[in-house]
């Protein structure tokens, strides 16, 4: 073999990288080598696998935005987007997504559940989180029982805290609302306005109390009493504080998707990804002989690393996140074939050795770089401007390009240095 003409630096990181990529292979393919032996749980790593893959359910709701301004509907989507999210997080569901449209005066929340095939429990859950709104008094007839309440515009979308108190002159407990900045104010407003008659208190479209304001309320602060054992108050309290709906909602279309089809997919996938790599290493070799067995080997380390990203960071594989990172194998031997074709242009003009491998590097590297920079925006255009599976293609195919610019440039020109004879 020829003079290893490494860094120091190289020579630490090459040893590194070895040992740590052991570690990688054996979370890569834990569920194998646990047949064999035991592996501590840190190593038992598992994919997350989309909607499409895991089967599940897609819960489709239509919100009411009649009332709302056509300049607010937009964030009122966004906050009801948001509290589903939390809402549904706490159920522990892999990687559930919220999405929505608005079309007019309606709007549509999508709700994808993957691996949850009975979604009536969930379904429960998500209608649990409330509706919280004041009324106002619109006509009398000098009765409190015959007042006419309707809408006056402050809702749980304001509310900054709820929590459990007891107050003087009451055996009952009862819930405490504070409000933001915007909800205080209009609060005031409302107390100014109504002082000496009732302002409801309807907790999804239900009066729960209707207290007679007694004295204008300037700090954002209410109160809901109702004759709450502690245990109710608290779990009142709770709900809003898990957040409150901005508008009505309910349900109109549920979904179930078997993975079934999925799973058969990925099989299909797997194997023709196999067969596309073992056809692409026999190519490399019989082609560029020794340097393309050392190329095989690094687009064989960067599907190990592209594996072990998506099971580290949780990145959620759909069918076309997989498309994603099939198509970034091409990018990666793309890489390694520019470099190739520049090491045999280097060697007719005489370079041989070290200084034919740096400078085959050097020329290629433009070319890669413009290359997969380009495909790199398209990527984060893709993930950032659209929604679903087509993010899941652009966030492994941009994964898969950062990869492939690490082995091909970096780690395929170590190995390159330390086994191709001078």
């Amino acid at each position: 073999m020829g003079k290893n003409n490494l860094t120091k630096f190289e020579e630490n990181f090459l040893i590194v990288f070895l040992i740590l990529l052991i570690f990688i292979i054996l979370i890569d393919f834990s569920h194998f080598f646990n047949k064999y032996i035991y592996l501590p749980d840190f190593l038992n790593l598992k994919f997350k696998l989309g909607l499409d893959l895991a089967g599940g359910t897609i819960l489709t709701y239509s919100a009411d935005l009649s009332n709302i301004k056509d300049e607010d509907k937009k964030e009122t989507m966004e906050i009801l987007k948001e509290v589903i999210e939390r809402r549904v997080n706490l159920f522990g569901i892999n990687e559930p997504k919220v999405t929505y449209s608005i079309v007019e005066n309606t709007g549509r929340l999508y709700v994808e559940l993957p691996g949850i095939k009975s979604p009536q429990e969930a379904i429960e859950k998500i209608g649990e989180t409330p509706y919280l709104e004041f009324y106002i008094p619109q006509t009398s007839t000098g009765s409190t029982s015959t007042i006419n309440f309707v809408p006056s515009g402050l809702n749980g979308k304001y509310l900054k805290k709820a929590q459990v108190e007891y107050v003087s002159g009451l055996i009952e407990p009862v819930v405490s609302l504070s409000f933001d900045e915007e909800g205080a104010k209009i609060f005031k407003e409302l107390t100014q306005k109504y002082l000496g008659q009732p302002i409801a208190i309807v907790l999804d479209g239900k009066i729960i109390s209707s207290p007679v304001v007694r004295e204008v309320i300037e700090n954002g602060n209410a109160q809901i009493s109702g004759k709450f054992s502690f245990k109710e108050a608290q779990q009142l309290a709770r709900r809003l504080n898990e957040g409150t709906l901005p508008v009505k909602m309910e349900i109109v279309g549920q979904q179930t998707i078997s993975g079934s089809y999925g799973k058969d997919f990925v099989s299909l996938i797997l194997k023709a990804s196999f067969f596309a790599f073992l056809t692409i290493a026999i190519f490399m070799i019989i082609y560029y002989r020794f340097s393309g067995l050392i190329s095989s080997l690094a687009l064989l380390v960067y599907a190990i690393l592209n594996i072990f990203i998506y099971k580290a960071f949780g990145i959620v594989l759909t069918l076309a996140g997989i498309v994603g990172f099939i198509l970034s194998i091409g990018m990666a031997i793309d890489a390694n074939i520019l470099i190739l074709e520049r090491m045999k242009e280097e060697k007719r003009g005489g370079k041989s050795g070290i200084v034919l491998i740096n400078d085959a590097f050097k020329r290629a590297w433009t070319s890669i770089r413009d290359s997969n920079i380009t495909t790199l925006i398209s990527s984060v255009a893709l993930y950032f401007l659209t929604s679903s599976f087509v993010r899941g293609f652009a966030l492994t195919l941009g994964i898969g390009v950062l990869v492939s610019m690490f082995t091909a440039v970096f780690f395929t020109r170590i190995l390159m240095i330390k086994l191709i004879k001078n």
